[in-house]
């Protein structure tokens, strides 16, 4: 247990420090047992593209994040979906049809599949069918779950699906600090369920799912991150992940320099390949830039209206690259309306601003009967909402 928790120290570090946290041990994973020749070929020719600046892309993406829901069943404070927003995008869950169209357009390049991104894919009752489909494409299944919904026998059916990574976010050692952020959840019913997960696990005398516990670290359960750790290993946890907290309140940043932040700091951009190696499918069927993209106005396209072919070199597409392109040579920027153009000119991935008053079509229903409500009583709600620069949460993507 003591040399896995320490391999994993070094693994968590070269990956916050070098890639932003964009590389991880399921990358690594997918690419070892989920490849093929035509895989590989196509993984030289992403990168060729990458290169060589090509904007009309010869290849195809190797990775594809699908989001199978925006909707959560928690309030978390410093996230967008939490606080009610909605980006202007329909809030819903994806089809098993839908996605069963994306994979059939991409199945043959990609290596990883990331169940996703702004919402509890357990949520989804077509989840476990979806997991089902992509496996017998020969494709890598990510999920991150808040795992309220992760019952003992959904435990098994999840196993039985064949899903090879689950990553659990639980920010805490006990129900005070861990219900201080995920709100309306309850530590000891999530606990539980992890706990029966990696049981239920060991009885089917299976090492899949591999499981990673990622601690999101606040003031308030800094102290906890040791012992909750070696309580993680402890039961059966393959990884262990502490990561900084993206806060909008100075009272939540850590004491400890070790995973202090600044108040919206954002995530600084190191590169950006995106546009080649990656597809990003909304819930509602948009087509987003990158997994930091939010609003709905900022998407590329729109699988509602047309198929992954007809998307992937659209004009969108290209003048991204163009703009990645441009910017790696130290070159002048054409201008461009596209989100990707401040991201690159500032060097910050996109983040969050807080504004006064949000319009109509970025509230959920939800948000606007909470909203009218206040309206009602005379009270000011400021919330966070993206803009044109709006972003998404650290570990998406």
């Amino acid at each position: 247990m003591n040399t896995r928790k320490y391999v994993f120290h070094v693994v968590n570090w070269v990956s916050r420090t070098f890639f932003a946290s964009r590389l991880s041990f399921a990358h690594v994973q997918a690419f070892i047992h989920n490849n093929s020749w035509r895989k590989l070929f196509n993984l030289v020719r992403v990168h060729w593209d990458v290169w060589r600046g090509n904007v009309e892309a010869g290849s195809k993406p190797y990775i594809c994040i699908l989001e199978v829901t925006n909707v959560c069943n928690l309030k978390c404070p410093f996230c967008l979906t939490g606080k009610g927003i909605s980006g202007g995008r329909e809030v819903r869950h994806m089809t098993f049809e839908e996605a069963k169209q994306v994979i059939d357009d991409v199945y043959d390049s990609i290596y990883l599949l990331q169940l996703y991104t702004w919402g509890e894919p357990l949520l989804n009752k077509d989840f476990l069918r979806i997991v089902e489909y992509a496996k017998t494409k020969n494709i890598y299944i990510m999920l991150s779950t808040n795992a309220t919904a992760m019952t003992p026998s959904y435990c098994d059916r999840l196993i039985a699906s064949g899903i090879d990574y689950i990553t659990v976010a639980i920010d805490g050692g006990s129900d005070e600090t861990y219900e201080k952020y995920r709100v309306g959840g309850n530590y000891t019913k999530v606990l539980s369920n992890v706990r029966a997960l990696l049981e239920r696990r060991e009885a089917a005398g299976v090492t899949h799912p591999f499981v990673e516990w990622q601690f999101i670290v606040f003031r308030h359960n800094e102290h906890e991150v040791e012992s909750t750790e070696a309580m993680a290993y402890e039961i059966g946890i393959n990884k262990f992940t502490p990561l900084p907290a993206y806060t909008e309140d100075e009272s939540w940043l850590p004491q400890g320099e070790k995973y202090r932040e600044a108040v919206f700091n954002p995530e600084r951009l190191k590169n950006c390949e995106r546009p080649w190696t990656h597809l990003n499918v909304r819930a509602d069927g948009g087509i987003a830039s990158c997994c930091y993209e939010f609003a709905k106005k900022d998407d590329f396209g729109e699988l509602r209206e047309d198929r992954f072919a007809g998307i992937w070199n659209n004009a969108f597409f290209r003048e991204s690259r163009k703009l990645i392109f441009q910017h790696r040579k130290k070159r002048k920027m054409d201008p461009s309306s596209l989100i990707c153009h401040q991201c690159l000119e500032t060097g910050v991935r996109p983040s969050y601003v807080e504004v006064e008053d949000v319009p109509e079509d970025q509230l959920n229903p939800r948000r606007k009967r909470k909203a009218a409500k206040a309206a009602a009583t005379g009270l000011n709600i400021p919330v966070q909402v993206s803009v044109a620069d709006a972003g998404e949460s650290r570990r998406a993507g």
